[in-house]
């Protein structure tokens, strides 16, 4: 199995918590901390700055494709960010989050 991290970006916290409440409800992940954050982009051809919510959501590396799917699905953005971080933790954090 394994622990599997996505670092998502959202438009704000109301967004954040209603997309990753549906992941909870759907048992895809074990848990998502959410942050604040500035964040400055091109967009079409224009700089972009903008307050966003961050999600750090933790979950079985098996689900990924489906937990991906359900964020596109979900996201507001056009072209939602979804990055894979690679990580480990102490085995009885893990065995929790393998367990969800």
């Amino acid at each position: 199995m394994g622990l599997g991290l996505l670092y998502v970006t959202h438009p704000n916290e109301k967004d954040a918590e209603a997309l990753c409440n549906s992941l909870l409800d759907e048992n895809l992940i074990a848990c998502a901390n959410l942050f604040p954050i500035n964040s400055i982009f091109n967009w079409e051809n224009e700089k972009t700055k903008e307050n966003e919510i961050v999600s750090l959501i933790k979950f079985n590396k098996n689900k990924i494709d489906e937990i991906e799917k359900r964020i596109k699905e979900l996201h507001p953005y056009e072209v939602p960010c979804i990055i894979r971080i690679s990580a480990t933790a102490n085995n009885e954090f893990e065995n929790w989050v393998n367990n969800q």
